[in-house]
């Protein structure tokens, strides 16, 4: 009789166990965002954050999504297919000038990466006095046009003082540059030099456009339908998403190697040495010096006004009077971004 009350009250509380989690899976918020691009190490925070649990502990069920590049998830957030994403901030601007309704609630890279790309047995242009005649592969309507169109306006140069060279997609811009029939293309220098010399053993070398003429504006951040922003559950659905992402960019850059690790689980093309190449790049260029000792995330309206006035003046792009049309810090949390209890 006794083994029988025991098996009894062990099978209770076996069916017990499995109600409360079916409830805590059947709670959780399904959540997708979608990425700029194919995985590369910038990305590597958000896996950590999904590995490690920190969107679970805030009930959330997420799946991230590759991009096609920040121009298309820029019409895929407006349009309400993807109501939350990743994309080019300079990209995502020239969207609200053009009427689109999203705002970016997050700004991850502070800083441009934008460079010159090139083979390292065929380095061009490493200095200013190289720019003129170089020959720069391009896909049309490239994130990298607004940026570069501004750097050629700081040195008093036009983009015709190089050799454009448009191809169809980001592939044939890099076998360009592979074959020489480029010396250069514009990319991200934590992304596309070191994920080139993997895959082809070619080494690569790569120039920042700041660091040649300084210029710079925000660069990757997490944009928002402002349509789908305006009910409360969706409001409380982001706040859970930021934070868990704020607490795995604030984990990658205090971990590095490991969030390296978790990377390649989800990027298996990859090797460790690339993936950390791509992660620490990644965190050099987490903040400005308006935005040091500020929330992972939290950006400068003077930031804001910097990069619109920079693309206004040599990329021609419209102005807005009030860059708070661009971002919000709202939907933030403070350090060190534990779940709400």
């Amino acid at each position: 009789m006794k083994a029988t009350r025991t098996s009894l009250l062990m099978a209770a509380l076996a069916a017990a166990t499995v109600l409360a989690s079916g409830i805590t899976a059947q709670a959780a918020d399904k959540f997708q965002f979608r990425l700029n691009w194919t995985l590369y190490g910038e990305h590597a925070p958000f896996f950590v954050a999904l590995d490690k649990g920190f969107y679970k502990e805030e009930g959330l069920d997420v799946e991230i999504l590759e991009g096609s590049g920040s121009t298309t998830v820029a019409q895929l957030v407006a349009n309400g297919t993807n109501p939350v994403a990743y994309v080019d901030a300079a990209t995502m601007m020239r969207g609200v000038n053009a009427g689109m309704p999203i705002k970016a609630v997050g700004v991850s890279l502070q800083e441009s990466p934008m460079s010159f790309i090139y083979r390292a047995d065929a380095a061009r242009p490493t200095k200013v006095e190289e720019i003129k005649g170089s020959r720069i592969a391009i896909t049309a309507g490239d994130a990298s046009l607004a940026i570069f169109t501004a750097f050629m306006g700081k040195l008093n140069m036009k983009l015709s003082d190089v050799q454009m060279i448009t191809v169809q997609n980001p592939q044939a811009k890099e076998q360009a540059v592979l074959n020489k029939q480029a010396d250069a293309l514009l990319g991200y220098f934590m992304d596309q030099g070191p994920r080139m010399q993997l895959k082809t053993g070619v080494k690569m070398g790569w120039t920042r456009l700041y660091d040649m003429a300084g210029v710079t504006t925000l660069s990757s951040a997490i944009i928002v339908n402002n349509d789908w922003a305006k009910e409360a559950k969706n409001q409380d659905i982001l706040r859970r998403f930021l934070r868990a992402s704020q607490r795995g960019w604030e984990y990658t850059d205090k971990h590095r190697e490991e969030a390296s690790k978790i990377f390649l689980k989800h990027a298996p093309a990859f090797n460790m040495e690339i993936a950390l190449l791509e992660v620490n790049g990644t965190m050099t260029i987490i903040h400005t010096k308006h935005t040091k000792g500020k929330a992972m995330f939290w950006s400068a309206k003077e930031d804001w006004q910097e990069s619109q006035d920079l693309l206004q003046k040599y990329a021609k792009m419209a102005e807005v009077k009030d860059v708070g049309k661009y971002y919000t810090n709202e939907y933030l949390s403070e350090a060190p971004y534990m779940p709400k209890k």
